[in-house]
């Protein structure tokens, strides 16, 4: 069968993105309360579970009269008393100065009457206080939106959901995730009859690509994203262990990670905290392997995925090439659901009718297609 030679290629990404999706069926439970020092979200409670340590899997019995979070109330909760004006938040952010402030407001409240009352913001930027994007960002503050600067060198310009949220192609990821969510996350179903077929439930997700170059880790990145954005829970795998890229996409270590943590090399230090994103968690590849189908095929990634979906909302896993190996296949075997990225004038449509038919003989749920022009 041929697979495509897949040619390294990075995303633009100002590319538009689309998705057609099909109807599948999965269950998600809510994630648990509190998130530990070091930044990992602990297991399930009332029941022994395997959490992330510094010698790898510990299975440990927790308390089951913790109570679970709600992310909801908490976040109202955390915002009572909490919310201020806009021209608060531009001094705030450096964008303004206190004077500005009143001049500001002098000329909203002494507008001719042949003149419709108009924005702070607008008003700001007509004044060239502010820009555009200086508005929008502490709009996202108010908002409880997690955004950064354009001009903040955290991580790299192509995580477009965090730097211009009103980005068309972040509106279009928005849309991906939602689709994601009605025909996966929040649906449930009984386990189909005598066993047969992809079992119900989970929410750890695969994205993956038939050859290189397709924009899957960009879009992976950015849906993560999106996903923190609206108060999910996620944890970002990249188990992409030939050509990693999302610990350069977030600017983390890549010194460690799945690889050292499936080599029992590493344990929590594997993930990252996205302190800008609050919600979302980074577990990077590590070091390349010289076996990384091998480390892919343990016991123990499934047991980590495991582990993952009762800790997070989401789980999304970024995937090698189908054309590079069949990891992308063994890790759908433990996802049990994927969604397919495919690239305009590039993706042979061969290759994906052909990576299609594998997954799913693989017992892996299609969410759909996301198209990358």
């Amino acid at each position: 069968m041929d697979r495509g030679n897949g040619r390294s290629m990075k995303s633009t990404p100002d590319e538009p993105v689309d998705i057609e999706s099909s109807t599948v069926f999965g269950a998600i439970e809510e994630a648990g309360d509190d998130q530990a020092a070091d930044g990992v979200p602990p297991a399930r409670q009332g029941s022994a579970r395997y959490v992330l340590g510094v010698d790898g899997l510990t299975l440990v019995t927790l308390d089951p009269r913790r109570s679970r979070r709600d992310p909801f109330l908490s976040a109202r909760r955390e915002a009572r008393g909490q919310e201020k004006r806009l021209g608060e938040l531009l001094i705030e952010l450096g964008f303004l100065k206190p004077e500005d402030l009143a001049r500001i407001l002098d000329m909203q409240i002494n507008l001719g009457p042949e003149r419709p009352r108009q924005r702070f913001g607008a008003i700001a930027r007509e004044l060239g206080l502010v820009t555009a994007w200086q508005v929008d960002l502490a709009l996202a503050r108010q908002f409880h939106l997690p955004a950064l600067a354009p001009s903040s060198p955290i991580h790299a310009p192509e995580l477009l959901a965090a730097y211009q949220p009103n980005h068309s192609v972040v509106e279009v990821l928005r849309g991906v995730r939602e689709r994601i969510c009605q025909t996966w996350l929040d649906v449930k179903r009984p386990r189909a009859a005598g066993g047969s077929g992809p079992s119900a439930g989970g929410n750890a997700i695969a994205i993956v690509s038939a050859q290189r170059g397709e924009g899957r880790s960009f879009i992976t990145a950015n849906l993560a994203i999106t996903f923190a954005q609206c108060g999910r829970r996620t944890l970002l795998v990249d188990a992409d262990l030939r050509h990693p890229r999302q610990h350069e996409l977030f600017r983390v270590d890549g010194r460690v990670g799945l690889s050292t943590l499936l080599a029992g090399r590493s344990g929590a230090d594997s993930v990252t905290h996205i302190v800008a994103m609050r919600d979302l968690y980074v577990m990077r590849a590590g070091p390349i392997p010289p076996n990384s189908q091998d480390l892919l095929a343990r016991p123990e990634f499934g047991r980590l995925l495991a582990i993952a979906e009762e800790q997070f909302d989401v789980v999304l896993v970024d995937t090698p090439a189908w054309s590079d190996g069949p990891d992308a296949e063994t890790v759908c075997r433990r996802t049990r659901a994927a969604a397919l990225v495919v690239r305009a004038d590039q993706t042979a449509a061969s290759a994906a009718q052909d990576f299609v038919a594998t997954l799913r003989a693989a017992q892996c749920q299609m969410l759909g297609l996301v198209f990358n022009r």
